[in-house]
């Protein structure tokens, strides 16, 4: 899960990024995206964060009181402040996000990046209370709320792999003397009937 705002950090990322990508949570939250993404998916990004899916239409309106631009270093400059009057009710279909982005991926299986599909809209980030330059209270801004998956799952195998593996627990002369729910389910027998058969050899 990753919630990215508008001026492109992120500003939520499940733990399970560790799983995909290799990064601790810690690591990305509040890190700039584009740090994250692949030179040629930037732009793309960046349109998917804008709820007309066009950043750079505020070059045309600048005189209009639509917004208070804004620049930064993240490469997702002209970050804008709508006024949330101006932006689609949170309901709309507009604000459906459906992309494919290729992250920075540090597993070893992977060629420096994994190829993600992700799902989600754009919601209001409330609570923010942040503060414009002559100090009134910035409105509630729009932020990516996203589900992303790998665009290519893993492979049947690692899967079958992963459900197979449990830990059990031994003294030293190899008779066990605990095994995780997961084992259990492997192995077909009750944790008192792994106990009480004596050494771990007989099985």
């Amino acid at each position: 899960v990753l919630v990215v705002t508008a001026e492109g950090y992120v500003f939520y990322s499940s733990p399970t990024i560790q799983d995909y990508l290799g990064f601790h949570q810690s690591d990305v939250v509040h890190q700039s995206v584009p740090e994250l993404i692949h030179t040629d998916d930037r732009a793309m990004f960046r349109r998917q964060l804008h709820f007309a899916l066009n950043p750079n239409s505020f070059e045309s309106e600048q005189g209009t009181e639509l917004m208070q631009s804004g620049s930064n270093s993240t490469g997702l400059s002209n970050i804008v402040n709508y006024d949330p009057q101006l932006i689609p009710p949170e309901n709309s279909s507009f604000l459906e996000r459906s992309f494919c982005c290729r992250f920075r991926c540090l597993l070893d299986n992977s060629s420096g990046f994994l190829a993600l599909n992700f799902q989600g809209r754009l919601k209001f980030l409330h609570g923010q209370n942040k503060l414009s330059e002559d100090g009134t209270l910035v409105p509630s801004q729009l932020a990516l709320f996203a589900i992303g998956t790998p665009l290519q799952p893993p492979s049947i195998l690692e899967i079958r792999t992963k459900t197979l593996i449990f830990q059990t627990k031994h003294k030293l002369d190899f008779t066990p003397m605990g095994c995780d729910t997961r084992g259990k389910v492997v192995l077909g027998y009750t944790e008192t009937e792994l106990c009480m058969r004596g050494t771990g050899y007989q099985f």
